[in-house]
């Protein structure tokens, strides 16, 4: 039997360039230059885990990695006659991906299995518009157990049975990496990225409950954290270190990758142990994990970025998304980190549950400070999205929050809000997002200059996208200049 493990489609049908990340939000992009693709960790799992598990015949395609639109994904999973057809999609792109897979459906009769964000928040409407088997939250195990022959009245995960209980993570192969090279993610890679890096795994989930949050609410559906054993995480890389020998680090891009002090230090004794340490490093953590331990062991063991999720000034907003740090902790831990050595990130969103003018207004304050103070060496900004299945989502639509007359196409983290709170409306919050994008970029140029980084940073552009891209991006940055300019001028 045939089956197709299927990322989203990449490039939809107004021209943008999918950047899809399910577990956290999705958005699309005008510009090539500016589009780059996420491993899609919880789909190449299942790959690698039917490949072990069954005697199909598996193969992965990912649409976004290769920037394939509707008419050209079609062809590709066509060429492939599948039996089963597992497909992966964020609110963001459900509808043309959808229409993708009934099409296929139509012409080959294949079984259709939808698995992910939107699939767990409506189950029922995809079954009504002919999908055959929707999986709810953490799939890998169900998907399995059915192309394994399970009976579905017996099966957890698959609706509307109840949800499966969480994994075991150790129990999983390592992702898939054959139908796709896991190194062609990394090129040109995340933007902030700065060396050629592989998307890792070492722990999956969060002990944590920010209302907006995908990953704990919608894939897991509890507050957990499992850490992979140490061992096979160093295996891993070695793996990787062998089959790409131009990979020059791993960016761990989980939840939460310090979330217990001792699997950290043990981590980075067992990487420098290995000679591992010559690779460069970055992770996505919490900064209430961080202590000076940790970041020292980090940069010994070659870590050189740490990202950190701040996303609002506001002691408001941040008791109404159930994050509740402390900013004096925040400064602290960066500065910190600068200290010892270690990069630093950080992730800030506006439009929350909690916000208005004043206080979204506090954020861009703060951004601004942790600039100018050089504990900030980059940041994320993003329009904080109720995405279905989220406590958020429910909120606001609960309130009468949400706009009207939404379409899920609208979804989209990068470039809309969705939201109308009583005296900050969707216009307001958008304003406020290309505040931030102005003020961040000025910013951090001013900063460059004065560091003499400039010119490093500009030859890593040209380096990293070519003469073409380098053209497209410098002029947008310099238009983005010029508005910031003007903006002042007119206050």
């Amino acid at each position: 039997m045939k089956v197709v493990v299927a990322n989203s489609i990449g490039i939809d049908k107004d021209g943008y360039h999918i950047i899809h990340s399910p577990s956290r939000w999705s958005e699309g992009v005008k510009s090539r230059y500016n589009c780059f693709a996420y491993y899609p960790w919880e789909l190449a799992y299942t790959s690698s885990l039917l490949k072990r598990d069954t005697k199909h015949s598996v193969k992965f395609l990912d649409g976004c990695l290769e920037q394939l639109n509707f008419n050209l994904y079609y062809k590709c999973i066509l060429a492939e006659k599948p039996d089963f057809l597992i497909l992966e999609s964020a609110t963001r792109m459900i509808n043309e991906n959808l229409k993708l897979a009934l099409k296929i459906k139509q012409m080959l009769g294949t079984k259709l299995i939808l698995v992910g964000q939107h699939a767990t928040a409506f189950p029922e409407e995809l079954i009504k518009k002919g999908v055959d088997y929707v999986f709810m939250g953490e799939y890998e195990r169900s998907v399995l157990e059915l192309l394994q022959g399970k009976q579905k009245e017996n099966l957890l995960g698959l609706y509307p049975n109840d949800r499966r209980p969480l994994l075991d993570v150790n129990s999983l192969p390592w992702p898939e990496d054959e139908d796709v090279s896991r190194l062609n993610y990394g090129m040109p890679g995340e933007p902030s990225s700065e060396f050629l890096e592989v998307q890792m795994y070492a722990s999956r989930g969060c002990p944590f409950q920010c209302n907006f949050c995908v990953a704990r609410h919608v894939y897991y559906g509890q507050s957990n954290w499992r850490p992979r054993k140490i061992s096979d995480i160093v295996a891993e890389i070695n793996y990787l270190v062998s089959k790409y020998s131009s990979m020059q680090g791993i960016f761990f891009d989980e939840e939460v990758h310090n979330a217990n002090k001792e699997f950290i230090l043990n981590l980075t004794e067992e990487i420098i142990a290995a000679g591992l340490n010559k690779l460069h490093y970055e992770a996505m953590c919490d900064v209430r994990f961080l202590d000076e331990d940790i970041l020292k062991a980090m940069k010994k063991a070659g870590y050189y970025k740490i990202r950190i999720g701040v996303e609002t000034a506001s002691p408001k907003i941040m008791e109404e998304i159930n994050k509740n740090i402390n900013l004096d902790l925040i400064w602290q831990r960066l500065k910190l980190a600068k200290q010892i050595g270690l990069k630093t990130y950080g992730t800030f969103t506006f439009g929350a549950l909690g916000s208005d003018q004043t206080e979204d207004a506090k954020t861009i304050v703060l951004m601004k400070d942790l600039i100018l103070n050089r504990v900030l060496d980059n940041l994320q900004i993003s329009i904080c999205t109720p995405q279905p299945g989220t406590p958020f989502y429910k909120k606001a639509k609960g309130k009468n929050y949400l706009r009207k007359n939404l379409r899920f196409d609208d979804y989209d983290g990068g470039n809309l809000s969705l939201v109308n709170y009583p005296t900050y409306n969707f216009k307001d919050i958008e304003q406020m997002k290309k505040k931030a994008f102005l003020i961040r970029d000025h910013y951090f140029l001013k900063a460059k200059i004065n560091k003499h980084s400039f010119w490093p940073w500009l030859k890593s552009i040209y380096s990293r996208y070519g003469i073409r891209g380098f053209i497209s991006k410098a002029t947008a940055r310099l238009l983005r200049e010029l508005q910031y300019q003007g903006a002042r001028l007119c206050k």
